[in-house]
């Protein structure tokens, strides 16, 4: 019995410790943890150009850090998905009847710096209620653009469309080469540009909402970039394989209209309100070999970071 009140008593104590040290409003907060939701539209060769909102979600985490008064630099892993689809667009505004229609899963991490229009001051429960910020940067993209294998297949001599056996199979799009003889890799460099605008809600809270586009260095975001069809010629019809292939390239069966526009990349729009957690940091400051580097209170100087020489001691 003794034991487990001992147990007990240590429970608490310690309890009360990490407490007071996670909120001690002395602790300098430099490190901010993020998380947030909103949605992606892609904007390519397959956007309704009859809507603005797409109903496909995203979700984000990251880490950011705070280096100047100014300026913060930021971390963020974005988990996404993307789709288009000629059958969704207002037959006036739709001048090829493609058939064409894709869903990506996406993954982009991304290292972003951010310039905040007020100051941050040193103490950060004395940060601004309202501050507005920029921000750009640099990301990978992972992309999957996946569609439906159509049913039946118009193969150039036939005069009936074939029956194919997966029909109805989700596939992806970039393993059957469906713009011969051109390929593509499943990753590409983006560049994330934006604007947002950040709410204090408490000492150790804010909110944000957050809009930016994403310039990317790709046309295949959605499968969808040459501008005529694949030269049937390319495709051998005696395997399944080949016939599913150009069922995906061409689902109409027709090469009169123009399949895509190469002529300019595809990107992508992210809208999201995000929390951001500022957080004691000890761990990310050994991780990132920047220990012992702080604000002084008094000064509003860093130390150790952007200025040498000794600090003076903080009370």
């Amino acid at each position: 019995m003794k034991k487990i009140i001992l147990l007990l008593f240590l429970f608490i104590i310690t309890q009360d410790v990490i407490s007071q040290n996670f909120y001690s409003r002395r602790i300098n907060r430099k490190w901010i943890a993020t998380g947030g939701i909103g949605y992606a539209r892609s904007l390519s060769d397959l956007t309704n150009p009859g809507t603005y909102f797409d109903t496909k979600l995203n979700i984000e985490g990251g880490i950011q850090y705070r280096a100047t008064s100014h300026l913060n630099i930021r971390t963020n892993l974005l988990l996404f998905q993307l789709s288009g689809d000629d059958g969704e667009i207002d037959p006036e505004l739709n001048t090829r009847s493609r058939n064409l229609s894709f869903v990506s899963n996406n993954v982009e991490l991304s290292a972003t710096a951010s310039y905040s229009l007020f100051e941050h001051v040193p103490r950060f429960r004395q940060r601004k209620a309202v501050n507005p910020y920029v921000f750009a940067g640099v990301g990978l993209l992972y992309f999957d653009p996946r569609a439906e294998i159509p049913s039946t297949v118009f193969i150039p001599g036939e005069p009936e469309p074939v029956i194919l056996e997966n029909g109805g199979k989700q596939v992806s799009l970039a393993k059957y080469d469906t713009e011969r003889p051109n390929d593509y890799s499943r990753f590409a460099v983006v560049i994330p540009v934006g604007a947002g605008i950040k709410f204090k809600v408490s000492d150790f809270l804010d909110v944000s909402a957050e809009v930016s586009n994403r310039i990317t260095f790709t046309d295949y975001l959605d499968d969808v970039s040459g501008k005529s069809y694949a030269d049937p010629s390319l495709f051998d019809f005696t395997q399944q394989f080949d016939r599913e292939a150009y069922a995906l390239s061409n689902p109409t069966g027709t090469n009169s209209d123009t399949r895509g526009n190469p002529e300019n990349n595809d990107y992508y729009l992210i809208v999201n309100i995000k929390a951001e957690f500022y957080l004691k940091g000890d761990f990310f400051d050994k991780l990132f070999g920047i220990e012992g580097r702080k604000f002084n209170l008094k000064s509003g100087r860093r130390r150790g970071l952007f200025n040498k020489g000794p600090a003076r001691r903080t009370p």
